[in-house]
């Protein structure tokens, strides 16, 4: 496995589990919310779980892939990564 390929994969783990502190912050906050802002807020917190739990699932899909496929992988892989950092950015 290359070097670049092992390190590429280790940035994206690296990026999911900020996401999952950002969600937890996120949890933590709505605690503080009006009944209102808190129905809202779940919604955004399921959508970000969801796009988050799928992110995961590529960066399994792309640490699974062969050498051969590995590229056609990172490709949806990376399409994940932007919607969901998306979606975090609005988040915030």
């Amino acid at each position: 496995m290359p070097q670049d390929r092992r390190a590429y994969e280790a940035k994206l783990e690296a990026q999911l589990a900020v996401w999952e502190a950002d969600l937890a912050s996120f949890r933590a906050q709505a605690k503080d919310l009006s009944v209102d802002g808190m129905m809202k807020y779940d919604r955004t917190l399921a959508a970000l779980a969801q796009q988050h739990g799928e992110a995961r699932v590529h960066l399994h899909n792309l640490k699974a892939a062969g050498d051969e496929t590995w590229e056609h992988v990172k490709a949806g892989t990376e399409k994940a990564w932007v919607e969901l950092r998306s979606m975090f950015k609005h988040a915030e």
